[in-house]
């Protein structure tokens, strides 16, 4: 009889879970940033067979078009500023004391890590640009997740040929993402963890990339502090405020 109410129970969950419409989902898990301007200070760790360096970041986002990225260490790289406003993308060099555009979409590696340019200042909507399919429900470490699979957009200007985000059906965060190419060949995976408690609101502390196909490569990206109640002053996110930004 217990074995039978399980079962029934399980079924129960999951043709509620079904009943979910996958866009309504990626709405909620994106919702959890957008909703909110955002202020951080991060600690990003790339790691890599022989050495490994850690670099120090503050972030300001306002909803999902304007971005701000400020490399505070190490001495070397700080100053170093990234910008999007909308669809246009500038990288400010400290060195040789230029603003330099940067393309729309970027694959590179970002600052020599695992993170690419696209995913961490472009990174783009994936409910706006790409097609969506609820294809299962499964566990990442222990949480029941929405198993979801995108595909591009015709129009949309995105670098990934297929994507899998795994949203957990009880507080709707996203909490692991892989990366296809256009021949379905996984590149990059990335996973949120460490959910944590800021003010009202409970999001992954930490995230991590690993590329597929380079063993023993990996960058953690690990927020020190999150302010969503940040205020902007006039002119926070155009090129004129990225040699003063502090």
């Amino acid at each position: 009889m217990i074995k039978v109410f399980k079962a029934f129970f399980f079924l129960c969950f999951a043709t509620a879970s079904f009943a979910q419409n996958p866009t309504s989902i990626l709405q909620k898990a994106e919702a959890k940033l957008a909703a909110a301007d955002l202020a951080a200070e991060v600690s990003i760790r790339t790691v890599r067979p022989r050495w490994e360096r850690t670099m120090e970041a503050k972030i300001w986002n306002e909803g999902l078009d304007k971005t701000l990225i400020l490399i505070t260490g190490p001495a070397r790289e700080k100053g170093t500023v990234f910008l999007r406003n909308g669809d246009d993308v500038w990288h400010f060099v400290p060195g040789i004391k230029k603003i330099v555009a940067l393309p729309a979409a970027m694959i590179q590696s970002w600052m020599g890590t695992d993170f690419t340019n696209d995913a961490l200042i472009n990174a783009g909507s994936l409910v706006a640009d790409y097609e969506h399919t609820l294809i299962g429900i499964t566990s990442i470490n222990g949480t029941n997740c929405f198993k979801i699979k995108l595909e591009p957009k015709t129009e949309a200007a995105v670098v990934w040929g297929q994507v899998i985000a795994y949203v957990s059906v009880d507080e709707f965060l996203q909490l692991r993402t892989e990366f296809y190419d256009e021949e379905a060949y996984l590149i990059t995976t990335l996973e949120a963890m460490e959910v944590a408690s800021f003010g009202e609101i409970r999001l992954p502390s930490k995230l991590k990339i690993t590329p597929a196909e380079d063993e023993g490569n990996f960058t953690e990206l690990t927020y020190k502090a999150l302010d969503f109640n940040p205020i902007f002053p006039e002119g926070f996110f155009e090129r004129s405020n990225m040699k003063a930004v502090k």
